[in-house]
């Protein structure tokens, strides 16, 4: 039986996978992350871990944060892990300097919030 979670843990989740990509490319530059394999590969399930975390949130939760591009960062997911043949390094590079950055920032707000309320517990 699976555990119940809700959206403090996928937030969490987001926010760790977050933190995880920038110490996977700390101090790498463009050439350096496309010739680094396993970094590379660490990257992109962080991705996809991000991209399951934000598929589960509550609707609730992800209509109070209308500035954050959920469905982008789903489909994002949805890319990576259903069409992993095609993935353009260029992009991944720019999700990952670009707006992961802003993610991080959004994340951490919402986890300012969700911290002055109690976990739900399963109905």
């Amino acid at each position: 039986m699976s555990e119940y979670r809700d959206d403090h843990l996928y937030i969490n989740d987001i926010c760790e996978s977050v933190r995880a990509i920038e110490s996977y490319i700390e101090d790498m530059g463009y050439e350096d992350f496309i010739s680094d394999r396993k970094t590379y590969s660490a990257t992109i399930r962080e991705l996809e871990i991000i991209g399951e975390a934000v598929r589960n949130l509550s609707d609730e939760l992800k209509n109070q944060y209308p500035d954050v591009v959920w469905q982008q960062i789903k489909s994002f997911r949805n890319k990576i892990v259903h069409e992993y043949f095609g993935i353009d390094y260029t992009i991944v590079w720019d999700v990952i300097k670009n707006e992961l950055p802003i993610l991080k920032s959004q994340i951490l707000t919402i986890i300012n919030v969700l911290s002055k309320y109690p976990l739900q517990k399963k109905p």
